[in-house]
């Protein structure tokens, strides 16, 4: 029989190492149980050893750049455009070439701008605007025009406002399933035949998006993809009916793409109430979820509120990411396709979603723009506030009870990290996340990152924190402790 002391312990130590490394784990739509706040993560692999480094980086923040409206205003849009070297956003009814008004009242004040542009062949090169009401033609002179049924009487009225332009054509969808066309190397000419009838099984059409050489039809309950095959008269394009797939599209301000993959909250009611998701669908046609049980429970409990989130991907900290701020849950989750997994981002910790809702990216930089106050941002990787406010990462693990439901003395909890300045706080609840402990520190600018005599438990949930304007970098913690008798 093994020794034991006066506190009824084995006197030999167990040690338990742990990864900071977690997906959201809520039982319900709260912040209860394990979660990982404004992180990403990163697996390090070495193709020689095959040996792996998992480890939680605190994500880049938002550095101010410039105010196009100079003042607060809903953000709408935002795209940069190589040809002009430039960025466009759309602010309220208002366009802007970097912090210049273009001069136009947009028809529609509300709701998310599509952009398309013509390509270099074009014989005058053009940036495309669609508020889904009118389109606005913007030059390289920065020259902006406005283009409706005023302009040509068959111009697409109440349109969906995604654009995508393929082969010399721009294409323009409507609710009742019509996919219009202008003329060949036009975007402003159209023709009363020049359109065709999107979906196969009879749904309504939610967006257009374009990926290669293929468009994809969105619908509420299937995706079509079409492709050019140069009919002379009516549409040029030709639905692909053996790829449609038998989801759908809940809502357009869900869709984002970066590169040559899209993703998108997807919806189908044949499949029942409740079988919202996440999905993604690469350049190579393949299509599959990529949310979990627990970011679906999240999407469906949004209700009717689903039309008001929205969504951007852009590549940030050397990470493909797909951003998704939902409006009645007020929580943002983020998708890396580098890793496959969902972290969570705040602006401020416990009290807000991540506030950008649109980006891009130009000569290296990416640009964010912001819900409300009218702000674009840079998001540079060495920067770790928000427009000069501190944000707090957290890490909050899963109830852990070592295997064994008898008590535990915790010695030590030992944190593998960078050395960096400010403190770890560092919290426990031994009640099912019911309530924490006063936070401790470790000092992260020391070798040894420890702390010590943490009390006893059955089972517990660590929480650490980190508020300080620096870089956090963390791999393992080694928990140390005596396991009781009873």
């Amino acid at each position: 029989m093994a020794k034991t002391n006066p506190q009824n312990r084995k006197v030999d130590h167990e040690v338990k190492v742990s990864t900071f490394t977690t997906t959201p784990n809520q039982r319900g739509v709260g912040t209860g149980d394990s979660r990982c706040v404004n992180v990403l993560f990163e697996k390090i692999e070495d193709p020689l050893t095959q040996d792996k480094i998992i480890q939680v980086i605190k994500r880049p923040g938002l550095a101010n750049s410039t105010q196009p409206p100079a003042g607060a205003a809903t953000g709408r849009g935002l795209y940069a455009w190589d040809k002009t070297g430039k960025i466009y956003s759309c602010f309220n009814n208002k366009l802007y070439s970097g912090t210049t008004d273009l001069g136009m009242t947009l028809a529609a004040s509300t709701g998310r701008v599509w952009f398309a542009e013509t390509p270099e062949t074009a014989a005058a090169q053009l940036l495309i605007v669609s508020d889904g009401a009118d389109n606005y033609n913007i030059t390289t002179g920065d020259v902006a025009t406005q283009i409706d049924e005023n302009d040509d009487a068959q111009y697409p009225t109440s349109n969906l406002g995604s654009i995508v332009y393929l082969d010399g054509y721009l294409f323009q969808g409507q609710s009742d399933g019509q996919i219009w066309n202008t003329d060949l190397d036009s975007a402003t000419s159209w023709v009363s035949t020049s359109f065709l009838s999107a979906g196969q099984h009879g749904d309504a059409l939610e967006a257009l998006h374009i990926q290669k050489d293929q468009i994809l039809a969105f619908g509420k309950t299937t995706i079509a993809f079409y492709f050019d095959t140069g009919n002379p008269t009516g549409s040029p394009i030709l639905d692909v009916k053996q790829n449609v797939l038998d989801v759908g599209l809940s809502t357009k301000n869900s869709l984002a793409w970066g590169g040559n993959v899209c993703a998108f909250v997807a919806e189908s009611a044949p499949w029942g109430d409740g079988t919202r998701s996440v999905w993604s669908i690469s350049a190579l046609g393949s299509a599959k979820e990529i949310s979990t049980h627990v970011i679906n429970r999240f999407l469906a409990a949004e209700g009717s509120s689903m039309s008001s989130c929205t969504a951007w991907m852009e590549r940030v900290a050397g990470q493909l990411i797909y951003v998704l701020n939902l409006s009645s849950a007020n929580r943002t989750f983020v998708y890396s396709f580098n890793n496959e997994t969902w972290t969570e981002w705040e602006i401020a910790a416990g009290s807000a979603k991540f506030n950008g809702i649109a980006a891009t990216s130009l000569n290296g930089t990416i640009y964010v723009q912001d819900a409300t106050n009218g702000r674009i941002y840079t998001f540079p990787p060495t920067t770790y506030q928000d427009s000069g406010t501190n944000f707090t990462v957290t890490l909050q693990g899963n109830r852990d009870h070592r295997n064994t439901l008898k008590r535990k003395f915790e010695r030590y909890l030992d944190v593998d990290g960078d050395t960096t300045t400010g403190n770890l706080a560092v919290s426990w609840s031994d009640n099912d996340y019911s309530s924490f402990s006063t936070a401790r520190n470790i000092d992260m600018s020391v070798v040894n990152k420890r702390l010590t005599n943490l009390g006893s438990f059955k089972q517990r949930a660590y929480r650490y924190t980190y508020t300080d304007n620096y870089a956090l970098r963390l791999r393992k913690v080694l928990y140390t402790y005596d396991e009781g008798r009873i």
